[in-house]
């Protein structure tokens, strides 16, 4: 089964949640510093780490940047009590698996777990390279991260097919040339097709990435 460390300086969240998740049959520990987290991940291996972002000293975000760099297949779950947009996608940019936000409810925890250990092994059989990985994880948080991007793929979901007028005519935006700009770019990373009249559609790779965003935006 996994093992899973969780690292947060508030004692009962780590063993309420320690408890739950070894009742699951997970191999559980916690620590409750980032200090202790660091010395763990470097003298341990862990399949998933769930980190609370604000800690003093060493905070989430180093945590992550140190288990990717040493462990670059352990996954990262991030929890925090201040979650904003721009922390979701710093951390995601970083390698984070997830992001959650406090107060949460167990079964988040739950589900998350799961979903990133399934995506873990989905990446391991089906991608065949790190820079695949490295690609697929690049050109979704383009996506999480530009607005346009993403309110024009939004748009391409809900309507089916679209064409460019119609996409101009319903986003925010005054030059037809920054929105052709930022729709090669949903096409370059396969997010989006066209049909033979010109129309953007969303591709199987386009609709991951929206229910990532989707995911994360009900989180915050």
């Amino acid at each position: 089964m996994a093992r899973i460390l969780i690292v947060d300086d508030d004692l009962q969240i780590c063993e309420t949640l320690a408890e739950i998740l070894s009742d699951e049959g997970f191999e559980v520990e916690y620590v409750l510093s980032g200090e202790e987290a660091l010395q763990k991940i470097d003298s341990e291996s862990y399949d998933v780490v769930i980190t609370d972002l604000l800690m003093p000293k060493v905070d989430g975000m180093e945590i992550l940047t140190h288990v990717k760099r040493v462990k670059p297949k352990t996954q990262v779950i991030m929890i925090t009590a201040f979650a904003t947009i721009e922390n979701a996608v710093e951390a995601m940019k970083r390698g984070a698996s997830d992001y959650i936000a406090k107060p949460f409810k167990i079964n988040e925890i739950q589900s998350s777990i799961k979903r990133v250990l399934e995506e873990a092994k989905f990446r391991e059989e089906f991608l065949s390279t790190p820079r695949d990985v490295e690609v697929e994880l690049e050109t979704t948080l383009k996506v999480l991260a530009n607005p346009i991007r993403r309110n024009a793929l939004k748009i391409i979901e809900a309507e089916g097919r679209a064409s460019f007028s119609r996409i101009l005519s319903r986003i925010n935006i005054d030059d037809p040339t920054k929105l052709s700009f930022h729709l090669r770019q949903l096409k370059e990373a396969s997010l989006v097709d066209q049909n033979s009249n010109k129309e953007y559609l969303i591709t199987p790779r386009g609709e991951r990435a929206l229910n990532v965003l989707k995911e994360l935006m009900a989180a915050l």
